[in-house]
């Protein structure tokens, strides 16, 4: 008499013989809860082949192989032998341990067990013919194991002991569970990478992904997940570096995936502070997500790096940015930066980018990882436009047609005092008020006073005492002041970087500007647009992005490893 699982069995091994990869899959699920047939394999399971029997997992296979027939040696349609699909035997006896045994209310067994039944999928992927079958299980499971590597993640108590056992051993720095599921999944991902059983550059005639090179970036962004998830961003190096040398093209994949695998490769340029590359992947991926309400999350994500990487890049957002659906609330975090970055007002810069996190940005501009690129890298940008701005309020232009406008670097000097006084002695007061408002005197009233080296040099520093030697006796202040070489050398940084044209009298303190005479005059040649600046000496390649040549689709296409995006839309254009 045919027992359940035997009569379970025979269906795999009809999908199996029909190739039927999606009826596998569907067969073979294993998150709860399962239908009512599924219990009754589930109650025979543990009656027949119980847990603590030794030999259950050895009569498991056994009867896998008596049903089972197409996991044994044969010959394909054009009589070429197929070898025998051992691993195969092994993931059915595996999978009905894992059913039988799945108890979702321990996180941490169900990753064990996971764990151990995702690596005999991944060993079944890997036979060069009848792999393929088992690929959206493969895929189907890798989403339910990092689902449960992130619950880990972020419920540290559950692991508190393993961690504690990883870090008292001599062995170095051990793994984290989540690191372990993502390396487990880069397994099957390179099964599918490394494919050879497929059409010509894995492409086919229809330039579709041929073969398990189906999986590549499905099985990448999965890992990609876990990885972002547990903050090991130097690990997705690998996965990137391997797609840069190994994949199809990214444009013949579906939509979802293109997106997905943008956003974090987008986001991994963003940490690694390659700004420009951030910018043009998170722009495609901004573009080819639906606009269809269900999908604003998704675009609202890709916009806050979005609208970050532009600002690094001295692209301010545009007011009709804000007003899409996906970017309600955006504004008030975002537009206090840009109008530092705009105005020049360093005095706002230094509260928004203050480690206490005291500012209403600050926190959300942490939580979604950007305080620190904002806060280092915006700075510069802070710089040139205060220096613009002190050249329209005090700038001299020259006596003679063949002498160059000039900037008085002591009114610059007198402009960072002011404004580093002010972001140190701040009152939340003032700080309501504006920089216009009661309290605040306007940088032009400061600027007619300290325009000269000895008015300048009038208006105090700031004091420093670390918070730990806070009231402590004989503990001496460190005052910080500008002074006018300091000056000197942040001009010099924004003349070598593009951002000034011009050149320096250090005998004079004067920065004088170049290009007076051409249309736009000093206050447009001297000061170039930074956008233009980057853009200009920024390359378009941007690494882990695997593109074919343009013009075409299919095995016979140019195989191009970079992106040419000249034409890249910014965001709110």
């Amino acid at each position: 008499m045919s027992t359940i699982e035997s009569q379970l069995l025979l269906e795999v091994n009809k999908a199996i013989q029909g190739r039927h990869a999606h009826q596998l899959q569907s067969i073979l699920v294993i998150e709860p809860p399962f239908p009512p047939i599924y219990e009754q394999l589930i109650a025979h399971l543990k009656t027949k082949y119980p847990r603590n029997n030794p030999s259950s997992e050895e009569n498991l296979e056994h009867i896998v192989r008596a049903n089972v027939s197409e996991t044994e040696e044969g010959e394909d349609e054009q009589g070429r032998p197929v070898p025998n699909w051992s691993p195969m035997v092994s993931f059915l006896a595996c999978w009905m341990s894992f059913i039988r045994d799945v108890n979702v209310e321990n996180l941490l067994e169900t990753y064990e067990r996971l764990s151990d039944l995702q690596q005999k999928a991944n060993s079944a992927l890997q036979h060069a013919t009848k792999g393929i079958l088992i690929l959206p299980t493969v895929i189907a499971y890798a989403n339910v194991f990092s689902r449960v590597a992130i619950g880990l993640d972020k419920r540290p108590e559950l692991i508190a002991h393993i961690v504690s056992a990883a870090s008292s051993s001599d062995e170095g720095r051990a793994e984290s569970l989540p690191e372990k599921a993502a390396n487990i999944l880069r397994n099957a991902f390179t099964t599918c990478l490394n494919d050879r059983n497929t059409a010509p550059r894995g492409i086919t005639p229809q330039g579709k992904p041929d073969g398990k090179k189906i999986g590549i970036y499905k099985m990448a962004n999965i890992c990609l997940r876990i990885l972002f998830q547990c903050q090991k961003l130097d690990n997705c190096q690998t996965i990137f570096n391997n797609i840069q040398n190994s994949s199809p093209p990214l444009h013949i994949y579906p939509a979802s995936e293109r997106v997905t695998y943008l956003y974090y490769l987008g986001r991994y340029h963003f940490a690694c502070t390659h700004f420009f590359a951030a910018q043009l992947a998170l722009q495609r991926a901004y573009d080819e997500c639906p606009t269809v309400s269900s999908c604003n999350p998704q675009r609202r994500l890709l916009l806050i790096y979005l609208i970050a990487s532009n600002l690094l890049l001295g692209r301010l957002p545009s007011p009709s940015l804000y007003t899409r659906p996906e970017a309600v609330g955006l504004r008030e975090h975002f537009e206090p930066l840009a109008k530092a970055i705009r105005t020049g007002d360093l005095a706002l810069f230094r509260r928004i980018t203050s480690l206490d996190l005291s500012h209403p940005s600050a926190r959300f501009l942490s939580r979604h990882r950007l305080f620190y690129q904002l806060a280092n890298y915006c700075e510069i940008f802070v710089w040139r436009s205060l220096f613009r701005r002190v050249f329209l309020l005090t700038g001299k232009q020259g006596d003679t047609d063949r002498s160059a406008p000039t900037l008085d670097l002591h009114a610059v000097l007198a402009a960072f005092r002011l404004l580093e006084t002010r972001a140190r002695n701040m009152t939340p007061a003032m700080e309501k008020a504006d920089s216009g408002g009661p309290g605040n005197r306007h940088i032009s009233l400061a600027l007619a006073d300290f325009s000269t080296p000895s008015a300048a040099a009038a208006v105090d520093g700031y004091e420093y005492v670390d918070e730990d030697f806070d009231g402590v006796e004989g503990v001496v202040p460190y005052v910080h002041s500008p002074d006018i070489m300091e000056m000197e050398a942040i001009c010099a940084s924004l003349i070598t970087q593009g951002f000034l044209n011009g050149y320096i009298s250090h005998k004079l303190s004067k920065f004088a500007v170049m290009g007076a005479r051409r249309p736009g005059g000093a206050a447009k040649n001297g000061f170039p647009n930074v956008w233009a600046v980057i853009k200009t000496r920024s390359g378009e390649e941007v690494f882990g992005w695997k593109e074919g040549a343009k013009g075409g689709v299919g095995p016979g296409m140019g195989g191009g490893t970079v992106v040419r995006l000249s034409g890249a839309r910014p965001a709110g254009a």
